[in-house]
C-alpha cells in the first residue's frame, strides 16, 4: 500500500513539477520536429519521443507522489494545445483530456510509489499523446489538407498513402506502447538512484513526506 502523501502543494512543488512538465513537452516537440525529416518520421515522432520522455515522467512520478502531478502535466499539453489551435480537432481534443485526467487515476488506483502503477500511467499517457497523428486515419482528409498546408502536396499524399488501412494504424498504435514500456526501462536505469530514494525501487526507505508549515 502506497504510503500517505501530503496533500497540500507548495510553491516550489508546483514550479518544480510544472519545469518537468515542459520537459516531457519538450521531447514530444521534438518528436514533432522529425517530420521535417519525412512524413515516415512525423508519424513515428511518437514512439521515438516516448523513449526519452520516460525519464522526466518518472522522475516528477516519483519525487510528486499525490494526486495532481499529471493533471498539471495534462494542463500544460492542453495550453500547448489551445495556443497551437490544435484542440479545435476533437481526435487531438479528446487525446488530450485522456491525458489529462487519466494517469493520476491510474496511480491514485494502483499506488503513487508503485513503480508498475507509473508505467501503466505512462502507458495511457503515451496513446493519449497521439492525438494529431491518429487524424491520418480517423480523418484522413482533414489530415492532408493540413498536411499540404504545412509541407507541400507530395508530403501529404505520401503521408496518407504510405499509412492507409488498419494494419498501418493498429501496428502505429503498437509502436507507441512498446517504444512507452522501453522508455519506462530506460527510465528505471538512468534514475535508480533517484527513484530508489523516493521508495518507488526497492533499495532503500522512502524519503519522508515533507512537513506541512
Amino acid at each position: 500500500m502506497s504510503k500517505a502523501m501530503p496533500t497540500k502543494w507548495s510553491g516550489k512543488e508546483i514550479g518544480v513539477t510544472i519545469g518537468y512538465a515542459f520537459l516531457i513537452l519538450l521531447c514530444f516537440f521534438a518528436g514533432d520536429c522529425l517530420g521535417f525529416l519525412g512524413p515516415f518520421f512525423w508519424v513515428y515522432g511518437v514512439p521515438i519521443a516516448l523513449l526519452i520522455a520516460g525519464i522526466p515522467y518518472f522522475y516528477i512520478a516519483a519525487r510528486e507522489q499525490r494526486y495532481g502531478t499529471f493533471t498539471i502535466v495534462g494542463v500544460i499539453f492542453l495550453l500547448y494545445g489551445l495556443l497551437g489551435g490544435s484542440l479545435s480537432n476533437p481526435p487531438y481534443l479528446i487525446c488530450t483530456l485522456i491525458g489529462l485526467i487519466c494517469p493520476d487515476l491510474v496511480r491514485m488506483a494502483m499506488g503513487y510509489d508503485s513503480f508498475v502503477g507509473t508505467l501503466v500511467s505512462y502507458l495511457v499517457f503515451a496513446i493519449a499523446r497521439v492525438g494529431a497523428q491518429i487524424n491520418v486515419w480517423v480523418m484522413p482528409e482533414w489530415c492532408h489538407g493540413q498536411a499540404i498546408e504545412e509541407m507541400g502536396e507530395d508530403y501529404a499524399d505520401a503521408l496518407i498513402n504510405n499509412n492507409a488501412g488498419a494494419l498501418k494504424c493498429i501496428l502505429f498504435l503498437v509502436a507507441v506502447l512498446v517504444a512507452a514500456a522501453l522508455g519506462a526501462y530506460i527510465a528505471k536505469a538512468v534514475l535508480r538512484k533517484p527513484l530508489t530514494k523516493y521508495g518507488m525501487l526497492k533499495g532503500a526507505a522512502p524519503v519522508e513526506a515533507p512537513k506541512e508549515a
